[in-house]
C-alpha cells in the first residue's frame, strides 16, 4: 500500500519538476500532483492516518506530521476565504482574491515539501563526493558545453558554501573542457548532487558554426560518494599464516630462510601471497 502511493508521489513530483520554473508559480500544482492529494486518495488517507495516530515511521515523521497538519489548516483557510468571493463588498472581494492566491502558493509548496519528506534517505546522503565531467558527442561544441556545466557546478558549490577542489582538468584547444574531476565536500553534498549523474544534452547554435545551424551536443556527469573512514578490526585468530622455504642446492641459507609467506583470512577465504627472491650478479 505504502510503496504503491510512494511511487505515485515520485511520479507526480518529477512531473512538477519537469514543468519548469514558469509553471511552478502559476497555479497550486500540476494535474498529477492535484490528483495525488485528492480527498480519499491513498496519499491523503495515509497523511490523515499519521496525523491521528502515533505509529512510528521510517521517514522523518515529526516533520511530515507537522507539514501535513499545516496543509490541512491552509486548505481549510482557503475554503473559508472562497466564500468571501461572493460578498457584496468589492473591497472585501479583492482582498479575498489576494488571500486565495497567496494561500494557493503556500499549499503548493506544502505538497511539494511532503513529497520530499516521503523520499527515503540514504546512508551516503551526508557524504562528500567526487564529480567527473566528460565531453560526449558534438566535437568542440561538446567541450564548450562541458566547460559550462563544470563551471556551473563550481558556482553552485560556492553558493552552498561547499568545499570544491579541482582534481583533474584537461582543456580543449578552443577553451572547452574534455574531462575534469573535482572533490566536493559539505553539508548533505551527495544528497543534493546524486541525481545529477547521467548524460546531459544541449541543442543550440554553437560558436563554431558558420551557417547558423542548430547542433546537438552531449556530456556525461558521474557522481561518486566518497566513503567515510571505517575502523577495521581483524581478529588474529581469523588468519592462517603459512611460510615457505626454497629447496635444492644453494647452501644452508636456502633451506633455513623463509622466502615466501601466504596469509589466508578464514571467514572470507581471501588470500595474499608475497615472495622475495635473491639473485647473485
Amino acid at each position: 500500500m505504502r510503496s504503491r502511493f510512494l511511487r505515485s508521489a515520485f511520479r507526480g513530483f518529477w512531473a512538477w519538476q519537469a514543468a519548469g520554473p514558469a509553471r511552478r508559480h502559476v497555479s497550486c500544482g500540476s494535474l498529477p500532483l492535484e490528483e495525488l492529494f485528492a480527498r480519499g486518495g491513498p496519499l491523503r488517507t495515509f497523511l490523515e492516518r499519521q496525523v491521528r495516530s502515533e505509529v512510528q515511521l521510517p521517514v522523518r515523521r515529526p516533520e511530515l506530521v507537522a507539514v501535513a497538519k499545516l496543509l490541512n489548516e491552509k486548505e481549510q483557510e482557503l475554503q473559508e476565504t472562497g466564500h468571501l468571493l461572493h460578498d457584496e463588498n468589492e473591497d472585501l472581494r479583492k482582498l479575498a482574491e489576494s488571500e486565495i492566491t497567496s494561500c494557493q502558493k503556500e499549499i503548493a509548496q506544502l505538497k511539494h515539501q511532503i513529497i520530499l519528506l516521503l523520499v527515503p534517505s540514504e546512508e551516503t546522503d551526508e557524504n562528500d563526493l567526487i564529480l567527473e565531467a566528460t565531453a560526449g558527442v558534438g566535437g568542440q561544441e561538446a567541450t564548450l558545453f562541458t566547460a559550462e556545466i563544470f563551471d556551473m557546478y563550481q558556482q553552485y558549490a560556492a553558493f552552498k558554501r561547499w568545499h570544491f577542489e579541482t582534481l583533474e582538468y584537461f582543456p580543449s584547444e578552443i577553451g572547452g573542457l574534455r574531462h575534469a574531476s573535482a572533490s566536493i565536500g559539505g553539508s548533505e553534498a551527495y544528497k543534493h548532487m546524486k541525481f545529477e549523474g547521467g548524460v546531459h544534452r544541449v541543442q543550440r547554435v554553437p560558436k563554431t558554426e558558420k551557417q547558423g545551424r542548430i547542433h546537438t551536443s552531449t556530456m556525461t556527469v558521474a557522481i561518486l560518494p566518497q566513503p567515510t573512514e571505517i575502523n577495521l578490526v581483524i581478529n588474529p585468530k581469523d588468519l592462517r599464516i603459512d611460510t615457505k622455504r626454497a629447496s635444492g642446492a644453494g647452501g644452508q641459507h636456502v633451506n633455513t630462510t623463509d622466502s615466501a609467506v601466504r596469509i589466508v583470512h578464514l571467514p572470507t577465504g581471501r588470500r595474499k601471497r608475497m615472495r622475495r627472491k635473491r639473485s647473485i650478479p
